[in-house]
């Protein structure tokens, strides 16, 4: 008999009490944010503009905000449904006879302010574990020496999908047994006695004439699983921040992420040991029209395991990803990525500019496909796995064709191989080959294999398009998530049963508030001072709390194709003068010096005759300089910045022509963005909140993220450096900030100079501060998933704290979770989208761990962010740290609404991406990170 429950059923009702394109499989890929388009995803509200059409747009928030929507009602009524083809879930899941329910009480809440209100959250709790005893096995597969291709005894993915699906396995095994995918198994039988071994030899098809194609298979009985003990530690409701890294559950975890992984891994498109599944239908899959017909946008499904809100989880969420267009000829992917026209010449674009075909190519390195040319069938149909491109075309290719008894061996090219041996006439035989272990084949021969994923980030109007089928409203991503629960079919699947498991097929719904929304206050001469509405407000009638004069500056204009006037030029200097003015920033009235700059010329001197000129007409330095660009100038960008910020250190503000002047409906309001982001390129303060904290002693919000290479980028040798950035206020409402960054090896998630970097920050805390320190430190840090929280605990949380023992400063340490699929939907009311109101607040287990919305969607589902604390020496309450960290989501400076996550992450973020521009290649060739001139130091010179 178990020894964690009884059989009635529990008496908690679940009615007491949602992927947007996937995540990547935890390989974070950021992209740069370009000033001038403002904060990504969060652009102020458009003053003089009406509303969108609610029917025009809706989706999924695609980073940290979102981007208008369909304006549905709360609670996931509309008038729009999403139809189903599938049988509906049963109301109730019935527990199987081998196990019993589990009565949990759910997470303790600790915090007490603001409204209390109920959400669903799209996790679906396991009410039942086994009555009957799951018995662990350890499983060591090998490829018997007979059977070897290269001297390697190791089962690749291929063979391991074959193996499973080998019935002489199945009958090894019996039924319900389960797999992770690695090296162990559970079973409801014992199969082989406990603590001992049984080994056999699986047959696969496929045999070569000289060869075998075995598999050694060997398994050992490790002993049931102790359900008894996991069933205490839920019950004890102290559940780790990284549950997968207790040795004591982390097998039945295992266990029950293998036992629902099982089923859709045999039917759907997946990747091994992930949880996104997906299937190809006209339902599920739109064309990415602008990359020429060869990918298309594929939303599935996601599900893993997970322990929230004091239960037993199965998070459920849509996933949307990209993939290659099955049955697409490899040159036609060279045609698209390369952006050549498919009726161009390929052939002469390679002749002309080799490196950009072979650059635009490596997007397809890692891929598999087919080749169709082969009579065997069999082989037809045989995934081969593109490693890399040739130097040479098949023209120039040549290899030894082996001797018979008729002549003897001589060379051959590639061209005229497949023409002898196949009679194929290549029609690109001097572009490279697709290189494989299986040989190297002509691109126009090979084809893209089905369910293959685009690994690399899209670009673009790729993006854009993705985005537009990947975003769905809330109400509609509830939907969804029902279709998904309907394919996975818990109910109706044998395995769980055998188990003892049964899901509950309803959200759960958990406990929630809403925090008072703080009102951003602007400067005395502000005229509009009502209070936000949803967590937005726009400019009009405000001033900014703490506006800079602007005594010196001059603009640059590069022109392009569609150049414009000097007469235009002029006037527009006015209109943003008077754009700038009203916002309270004051500009010399004696006009702006200005000069027309050659786009290829050098940045540097061109810069330094700008100043110069500026100098004559202030008698100084100046403390600002615009630039005019027209789109499509990112290397004109990048030269910018990296002259400003490293050679001149002034304050730079790039401007699209497209949107500064070009664009008279939006100018205005993209003006009012430009001067936002000036203000504070200067050091003042756009707008602050009320933060009862920060009154009461001196507090610095720290920020930590790392940026890292590009998959383009990592294919490199070497590979370009990862980005850390540190940010820290140093004032008394934490709303100025001042930045460290610092190069890395790549992909290496940790700071590395952490110590030096955070030293730093409160030595200029002290320099603006008259030799004064911080009293308390709140330092978040983003990027991160549950697995590092140790880490980053000892290589950043410890050396702060003891970086701060000599000053008295305490140390709290958050991290902030973005990349997550769990989302809110109100039970009542909601926001314009369908979406829980800003200042949603959800408590996933008493030790300051909670789920928070800040922000309202501009399309979409809202992401909440997740915010963990690793360690307190402020002993906060849930209500001090609750509210701080909401609060403080309202003084982002560059927006006129709340964002989703805290400005000093998302200025962490941003310094990061701008340090990619300031490397520097030193005389004998190594590069490294240029520093930033002194004169910017207290500036936010990276918005």
């Amino acid at each position: 008999m178990s020894s964690y429950g009884d059989d009635r059923r529990r008496g908690y009702d679940h009615r007491d009490d949602r992927g947007d394109y996937d995540e990547r499989d935890r390989s974070r890929r950021r992209r740069s944010v370009s000033p001038e388009r403002g904060p990504r995803r969060e652009r102020s509200h458009r003053r003089d503009e009406p509303p969108r059409n609610p029917r025009n747009s809706g989706g999924e928030e695609g980073g940290r905000g979102g981007r208008g929507g369909f304006r549905g009602r709360g609670g996931g009524s509309s008038s729009i449904t999403y139809h189903s083809s599938l049988p509906d879930l049963p109301a109730k899941a019935e527990v199987p006879s081998t196990g019993r329910l589990l009565p949990l009480k759910g997470a303790q809440i600790q915090g007490k302010s603001g409204l209390k209100t109920i959400v669903k959250v799209n996790h679906f709790e396991i009410q039942s574990l086994p009555i009957v005893k799951i018995f662990e096995y350890s499983i060591v597969l090998k490829v018997p020496e007979s059977s070897q291709r290269r001297g390697s005894d190791k089962v690749s993915s291929f063979q391991l999908a074959r193996v499973l699906l080998n019935n002489t396995f199945a009958q090894f095994v019996g039924a319900n047994f389960v797999f992770d995918g690695v090296s162990r198994g559970w079973s409801p039988k014992e199969f082989v006695s406990e603590g001992e071994t049984k080994s056999t030899r699986i047959e696969l098809e496929g045999h070569r004439p000289d060869k075998p194609n075995q598999i050694d298979v060997a398994i050992r009985n490790n002993g049931p699983l102790n359900i008894g003990l996991f069933v205490q530690y839920m019950r004890g409701q102290l559940i780790d921040l990284d549950p997968m890294g207790n040795l004591a559950i982390e097998p039945v975890l295992k266990w029950l992420n293998a036992i629902y992984r099982k089923d859709p891994a045999s039917r759907f498109v997946t990747r091994p040991n992930t949880n996104a599944y997906f299937q190809r239908s006209p339902d599920t899959t739109m064309e990415l029209t602008s990359t020429a017909g060869v990918l298309e946008a594929v939303r599935g499904m996601f599900q893993t395991v997970q322990l929230r809100f004091g239960r037993i989880t199965l998070n459920v969420d849509t996933a949307t990803t990209a993939f290659f267009v099955p049955g697409k000829a490899l040159i036609e992917l060279a045609h698209a990525l390369t952006g050549v026209p498919p009726r161009d010449d390929i052939q002469q674009f390679y002749t002309q500019f080799p490196e950009s075909f072979r650059d635009a190519c490596l997007r397809l390195v890692g891929m598999f496909f087919v080749v169709k040319h082969l009579p065997n069938p069999a082989r037809r149909d045989r995934k081969i796995r593109l490693t890399s491109l040739s130097l040479k075309g098949a023209m120039d290719t040549v290899f030894e064709v082996g001797a018979s008894l008729e002549q003897p061996a001589k060379m051959i090219s590639v061209n005229e191989y497949f023409l002898q041996k196949y009679s194929i006439k290549l029609r690109y035989p001097n572009l490279p080959l697709a290189v494989s272990k299986d040989g190297e084949f002509p691109l126009e021969l090979c084809f893209s294999a089905s369910g293959e994923r685009f690994k690399e980030p899209l670009q673009g109007r790729e993006t854009a398009d993705f985005i537009k089928f990947a975003t769905s409203p809330a109400f509609i991503r509830e939907q969804q998530i029902t279709e998904n629960l309907k394919k996975l079919n818990w109910h109706n699947l044998d395995d769980p049963k055998a188990h003892g498991l049964s899901v509950h097929p309803q959200m759960m719904q958990v406990p929630a508030r809403v925090l008072a929304s703080p009102i951003p206050q602007y400067g005395a001469h502000t005229t509009d001072r009502r209070a936000p509405e949803n967590g937005k407000w726009n400019l009009r009638g405000k001033q900014l709390f703490m506006p800079r004069s602007i005594r010196s500056c001059g603009l640059l204009y590069f022109p392009a194709r569609g150049a414009i006037d000097d007469l235009t030029i002029e006037n527009w200097l006015r209109t943003a003068t008077n754009a700038f003015r009203a916002l309270g920033i004051n500009v010399p009235n004696g006009g702006v010096p200005w000069l027309k700059g050659n786009p290829q010329g050098n940045i540097a001197i061109l810069v330094g005759e700008l100043m110069q000129k500026v100098h004559n007409a202030f008698g100084g330095k100046p403390q600002l300089l615009l630039f005019l660009i027209h789109s499509g100038c990112d290397p004109l960008y990048k030269a910018i910045k990296n002259v400003s910020d490293m050679q001149f250190g002034v304050a730079s503000q790039v401007m699209l022509v497209e949107k500064a002047i070009h664009n008279a409906r939006g100018q205005l309001q993209y003006l009012a963005n430009i001067g936002l982001k000036v203000n504070v390129k200067l050091g003042g303060v756009n707008s602050t909140v009320h933060i009862p904290l920060f009154q009461q002693q001196r507090y610095m919000l720290m920020g930590g993220d790392v940026s890292h290479p590009s998959p383009a980028q990592l294919r490199m040798n070497p590979p370009p450096p990862s980005f850390s950035a540190l940010t820290g206020s140093w004032d008394r409402d934490c709303t100025a900030y001042t930045a460290v960054t610092s190069a890395q090896f790549a992909k290496e998630q940790l700071i590395s100079d952490f110590d030096k970097m955070a030293e730093e920050l409160l030595s200029r805390y002290r320099e603006k501060n008259n030799e004064t320190m911080p009293q308390s430190i709140i330092y978040y840090r983003d990027g991160l998933s549950e697995s590092e929280f140790p880490q980053i605990l000892a290589s950043e949380g410890e050396p702060l704290k003891e970086l701060c023992k000599k000053y008295g400063t305490k140390v709290t340490v958050v991290v902030c979770i973005k990349r997550h699929h769990t989302r809110l939907f109100p039970t009542e009311e909601g926001d314009e989208l369908g979406n829980v109101i800003p200042g949603t607040v959800v408590e996933n287990s008493p030790t300051h761990d909670f789920f928070l919305v800040a922000h309202s969607g501009l399309q979409g589902t809202v992401r909440p962010t997740r915010y963990v604390v690793l360690t307190d020496d402020n002993n906060f309450s849930a209500d001090h740290l609750q509210l701080l960290t909401n609060s403080v989501c309202w003084t982002y400076a560059r927006a006129t609404r709340s964002v989703s996550i805290v400005p000093p992450v998302y200025y962490a973020d941003q310094a990061a991406e701008r340090a990619k521009l300031q490397m520097r290649t030193a005389a004998d060739g190594t590069s490294f990170l240029g520093p930033v001139q002194e004169d910017l130091k207290f500036t936010m010179y990276w918005q």
